[in-house]
């Protein structure tokens, strides 16, 4: 196997594809290039000449969408032969075809880790054939595979990897930068596919950057220390210690916390916050059914993770559902009580997303919008839910128990 060359990519946003990279065909059978921002089986919301429209499900025909193509992709990529070149070739094209340009860089690279002297590849990817070899260039320079390698290998020249949705920046090794960027899109569509439904939420475009660090001397001190990742909503950057990639549920919970800034802020119409609690339950039950393969990341959200139901089963004093309710960031991230909260909170999101055939997730999904809108606390929580503390209380209870048992 050939060495790959650490590529920088020439960025191709969602932004280059134009403002309407979608099409929809409503009843009159005229295509309309828009952008589809939410399809349910009731309506699909999408954004034509400026403006948002709401079309009942009935009124549309077709829909072609960035989204239903990346799905078809990930598909794909599940059941491609990663040692092929030529299969990888044909997967590159598929993505081209689709307008995932991001996708299609990272497929090229990847034909390039079986046959570096690819020319398709290396057509695709903007190089020249010269007298020593195939060569790219960048800023007036002509680079050779080695050469880019140790290039990029510096963060200030770090590889940049546009994917469907994220901007990935790494020094890192394009094997695993490439990996990643696969499973950077997997999580964003398990998220869509948990959360996407019961809260309506719109696709995002503003991709948000993923730095993933490879010399720990680059990574940016985070908020608490020894975290090995952290999502600076400031600048909507999720900062990812390589060097602790093992603490997967670390960089997951950040990641979720990315997703939820980014599809609620979309959707919503404003930057928010939602509660602390359910900040940190949604990020613990994305974190703990991670299930870590490079490229082919799967969530498994039908096997609770037990020691949490089972800690708080035994537990002497446990929390009351108010003081979990009422706890700000700090219960979590400090005190002797953190352990405490960061189970409870994961099992009583688990309770409101699965108790008596899901009756209170549709209640849970309009709260967290309260939330964000600035809404939260105890009252907003039981309205939107539609039970009282004391029904709620009981039944938690008896849900934990169930579920340690």
């Amino acid at each position: 196997m050939g060495m790959i060359a650490m590529l920088p990519l020439l960025l191709t946003s969602l932004a280059a594809l134009g403002d309407d990279p979608d099409q929809i065909i409503l009843l009159d059978g005229k295509p309309l290039p828009c952008r589809v921002l939410l399809e349910t089986d009731q309506k699909v919301v999408y954004r034509a000449r400026g403006k948002t429209i709401e079309a009942p499900r009935s009124d549309v025909v077709d829909v072609r969408s960035q989204e239903r193509s990346l799905r078809e992709f990930l598909k794909r990529f599940e059941d491609v032969d990663v040692k092929s070149a030529g299969a990888l070739v044909d997967l590159a094209r598929f993505a081209e075809s689709e307008n995932l340009a991001g996708e299609e860089h990272s497929t090229w690279i990847r034909v390039l880790t079986l046959d570096p002297n690819n020319e398709a590849a290396w057509t695709a990817l903007g190089g020249m054939k010269r007298r020593t070899g195939w060569e790219l260039r960048v800023r007036g320079r002509f680079y050779t595979i080695d050469e880019l390698r140790a290039r990029v290998s510096d963060w200030k020249n770090a590889l940049e990897l546009p994917t469907a949705h994220f901007l990935l920046r790494t020094d890192g090794k394009p094997e695993r930068a490439v990996d990643v960027a696969i499973d950077l899109e997997r999580a964003w569509a398990t998220f869509y596919d948990v959360l996407g439904k019961p809260l309506e939420l719109y696709v995002f475009d503003e991709q948000p950057e993923i730095n993933v660090y490879a010399d720990a001397k680059d990574y940016p001190a985070p908020p608490t220390a020894g975290m090995a990742a952290w999502f600076d909503r400031s600048g909507n950057m999720l900062h990812v210690n390589a060097a602790q990639a093992k603490d997967s549920g670390t960089i997951v919970s950040e990641l979720v916390d990315c997703l939820v800034f980014n599809s609620f802020r979309r959707t919503l119409g404003r930057t928010g916050e939602i509660e602390p609690w359910a900040r940190k339950g949604l990020a613990y039950a994305f974190a703990v059914a991670v299930r870590p393969s490079p490229g082919r990341v799967t969530f498994d959200f039908t096997s609770p993770y037990t020691p949490y139901f089972q800690s708080q089963a035994k537990d002497e004093k446990p929390l009351a559902i108010d003081k979990v309710l009422r706890a700000g960031f700090a219960s979590f991230d400090s005190g002797s009580d953190a352990p405490k909260f960061m189970a409870q909170s994961y099992t009583l999101v688990h309770f409101l997303a699965f108790y008596e055939n899901q009756k209170y997730r549709k209640g849970l999904a309009e709260y967290l919008k309260r939330s964000f809108l600035g809404k939260g606390g105890t009252s907003n929580f039981y309205e939107a839910v539609g039970a009282d503390e004391k029904t709620l209380q009981e039944q938690w209870t008896a849900y934990v128990k169930g579920m340690a048992g």
